[in-house]
């Protein structure tokens, strides 16, 4: 897809370390599906639409260079959007569980919004640090859906994990589909619960690449599934990953595993 020149309309600073850019260029897409954001002299990226349709938006975490560079964009700067491309969420049920931390909730904020659109019933479990990092309750809530949120230090929500929090729910409530994106590790957890209650999970998965989106390169193919997760990807069904690579390791850039946790 060709590169189109947008212009920044509007910049929120959604949390300390997270902002919003909006655009003047209208983008149509699925929720989970993502863009290449071109910051010229700067790098590419590949980063999740936080608003599809008119005045569409992408959503980052300053924590490398081209990420703090994003942040620092100002309304009137140029960007250049790519896309949007990798397969999106299904929105499926009529009961719909979304759990995510940090900026996981980009991709599930939108899907939330779609989902109430439709009349879906949604339910929204969200992690973060601190309650200054609670990404996007507050649109969630907007649309109609339930927030549930999980903070490391307690200052919002319940004191502990998404997955605490998760574990409780699933106790008392039942739900025809589930959708994670965040930690990796905290992915697996999530799909370990919902999958065992019984519920079709779809998970979005994050890989680098440095093809630019096209599925040459290679190095976001999953070792042991064969799927790129550019293009296949990054929305997956819980059973295409479990008992996989998944929540285990990565690749950096140079095509070394990076693991998770414990080397296993």
């Amino acid at each position: 897809m060709p590169v189109q020149i947008a212009r920044i309309t509007e910049v929120i600073r959604e949390t300390p370390r997270i902002t919003t850019l909006r655009f003047d260029l209208e983008m149509k897409a699925a929720p989970n599906q993502y863009v290449m954001v071109w910051i010229p002299g700067v790098d590419e990226k590949p980063l999740s639409l936080s608003y599809i349709g008119e005045k569409c938006g992408v959503t980052a975490l300053a924590q490398g260079p081209f990420t703090k560079s994003f942040c620092e964009r100002k309304v009137g700067d140029m960007v250049g959007l790519r896309g949007p491309y990798g397969r999106g969420f299904k929105i499926a049920g009529e009961r719909l569980l979304l759990v995510g931390g940090g900026v996981g909730m980009v991709p599930l904020t939108v899907l939330a919004e779609k989902a109430r659109e439709r009349g879906k019933e949604v339910t929204a479990v969200i992690g973060a640090r601190t309650k200054t990092e609670v990404l996007f309750a507050d649109r969630i809530k907007a649309a109609g859906g339930e927030v549930l949120v999980a903070t490391d230090d307690g200052t919002e929500g319940t004191k502990g994990f998404t997955t605490d929090v998760l574990r409780d729910l699933l106790k008392t409530r039942a739900f025809d589909q589930a959708y994670t994106c965040g930690p990796e590790v905290m992915m697996l957890k999530v799909i370990e619960q919902t999958v065992g209650k019984g519920i079709q999970t779809q998970v979005s998965m994050e890989r680098y690449f440095k093809c630019g989106g096209i599925g040459i390169c290679g190095h976001c193919v999953l070792d042991d599934l064969g799927y790129r997760v550019c293009v296949e990807g990054p929305t997956f069904m819980a059973e295409e990953v479990l008992n996989k690579s998944f929540g285990k390791y990565r690749r950096d850039a140079s095509g070394s595993r990076v693991y998770f946790g414990v080397k296993k």
